[in-house]
């Protein structure tokens, strides 16, 4: 499809359904797809943190991709997750991304302030899709703001270079407002979390991709519309509740994330070996949290 022109966009970094033999189980990811196609989200990336990517094979993460491909609308886009600080790999991925039907790919900010403009000067230009830049330089650290990449003026002359599609923060919120402030205000600029919401909003974001989208993706929409709006107070209830539960699950990362949605009834929610499950009281935790939401019937 043609990469959506409305904003806000939700897009959900899909988590890896796995079967009782911890092999990836395409029905689930098929079934899946079919609930969140129900929802405000337009967007599906695979390859994350959320989607336990350290867990998979680069095949693995392509047949995932070509099976979510195969089951979107038309309403819908396809992105790839690239985390490499090689430009041949990283262009070599890329293009199987895009062979697997992506649109755009999301690619994370080199290591290192020396190498991140070099790296995009090179990638950019040479990338067979658009570029979600993700200013995530310790992914496993939900919920927790790491070291920036680069100055805010360097991040913001990346996001501001030819085949860029937007740029998603880190959680710290008072540096990237400074990062903000030097992106072209015509580029989507994405928050990174669900429980930054209003936040993001407040400083010019016009979308997201966070793990709580997975979950509940039609409140996050909601979030962004209200505080894009100005309506702040009126969505503060909504985003209270969503912190509430992001601080109880975030934790746990991709297995906090299956938790809250095996409640939900989508399939294949246990975390790949050796990934332990969630204790059984943050999961009731989790679930009277949800109810209280209304994510859950009560």
């Amino acid at each position: 499809m043609p990469i959506p022109s409305a904003d806000p966009i939700v897009n959900i970094p899909m988590v890896t359904p796995f079967d009782d033999l911890d092999r990836i189980d395409h029905d689930a990811v098929a079934a899946n797809v079919a609930r969140w196609l129900e929802t405000p989200a337009t967007g599906f990336l695979i390859g994350s943190q959320t989607g336990e990517e350290w867990f998979l094979s680069e095949e693995e993460k392509l047949a995932i991709a070509r099976t979510v491909k195969s089951n979107l609308d038309d309403r819908r886009f396809l992105m790839g997750g690239v985390d490499c600080p090689s430009v041949v790999e990283t262009l070599r991925r890329v293009e199987a991304f895009a062979e697997a039907g992506a649109e755009v790919v999301r690619i994370r900010f080199p290591r290192g302030q020396s190498m991140v403009e070099p790296y995009f000067e090179h990638v950019l230009p040479r990338s067979a899709v658009p570029v979600l830049l993700m200013h995530q330089c310790e992914p496993a650290r939900f919920g927790e703001a790491a070291a920036p990449a680069a100055a805010p003026e360097v991040l913001g002359r990346v996001a501001n270079m030819d085949n860029v599609f937007g740029y998603v923060t880190d959680h710290d919120v008072r540096f990237e407002s400074r990062v903000r402030r030097c992106v072209r205000d015509d580029r989507r600029f994405w928050i990174c979390n669900g429980s930054l919401m209003l936040h993001g909003a407040l400083m010019g974001c016009n979308g997201t991709t966070t793990a709580f989208a997975n979950i509940w993706p039609a409140a996050l929409d909601e979030l962004l519309r209200l505080g894009m709006s100005g309506r702040y107070e009126e969505a503060q209830p909504l985003q209270s509740h969503i912190q509430q539960i992001d601080a109880v699950m975030l934790p746990y990362l991709a297995a906090g994330v299956k938790v809250a949605l095996a409640l939900l009834g989508f399939e294949g929610m246990r975390p790949r070996t050796p990934t332990t499950p969630v204790p059984p009281d943050v999961a009731a935790e989790v679930e009277r949290l949800m109810r209280a939401a209304g994510a859950l019937p009560v």
